[in-house]
């Protein structure tokens, strides 16, 4: 499924869902030339969006405060949910 769309049984058999899965992977959108140069519209560099995506990388950017304010509206809005989410910090209910 894409954009809420099932792929046919053409479509997988033609390896379309393999492709959109590489066109979309981190490495190939952190080589995308314009990932590399350019400004967002507020002037943050285009590249700043990009790091190591390493699981985890996050702690050396956030602070527990940040984690807070990052979780709340994803727990309120997977409540009553069948999805779930691993919470971080010790506030936020899981």
């Amino acid at each position: 499924m894409f954009l809420g769309v099932p792929f046919t049984g053409e479509e997988e058999k033609q390896g379309v869902v393999e492709e959109l899965a590489k066109i979309c992977s981190f490495g190939n959108l952190k080589e995308l030339e314009v990932s590399k140069k350019g400004l967002h519209a507020i002037g943050i560099p285009n590249k700043d969006y990009f790091r190591k995506g390493e699981v985890g990388d996050w702690r050396i950017y956030l602070t527990l405060a940040m984690v807070e304010r990052l979780e709340k509206p994803i727990h309120e809005k997977l409540d009553n949910t069948s999805l779930t989410f691993k919470f971080f910090s010790k506030t936020s209910k899981a």
